[in-house]
């Protein structure tokens, strides 16, 4: 949620949700998480999608290594961090890997 709030401050352009959950991803454009333990924040989420033009992406875990990386060097360097136009050193070798076309446009 964090993330997509400041997408959406240092970026104008359509903003791709990606995500290895299709019941997380149909959540975003339905009810159906509506009175689960994750409803508020999925209300949360949408209330941020209201203004803003996305695009929710399914991808299968092996195609989201970029994210495993970013969890681990959180875990192991005790950090959050915000990385605009460049990503850290650690996932630079997966981004081409992993990445959707379409994003490298």
């Amino acid at each position: 949620m964090q993330g997509m709030a400041i997408a959406i401050q240092h970026c104008e352009q359509t903003i791709i949700v990606q995500s290895d959950s299709s019941t997380a991803l149909s959540a975003l454009s339905g009810t159906s998480l509506t009175r689960s333990a994750y409803g508020h924040l999925v209300a949360e989420i949408r209330h941020l999608m209201v203004d803003r033009a996305f695009i929710p992406m399914k991808f299968s875990r092996v195609q989201n290594r970029v994210a495993d990386r970013l969890a681990t060097y959180s875990r192991t360097e005790r950090t959050t961090a915000v990385w605009l136009g460049r990503g850290p050193r650690c996932v630079e070798e997966l981004l081409p890997l992993d990445s959707n076309p379409m994003i490298l446009e």
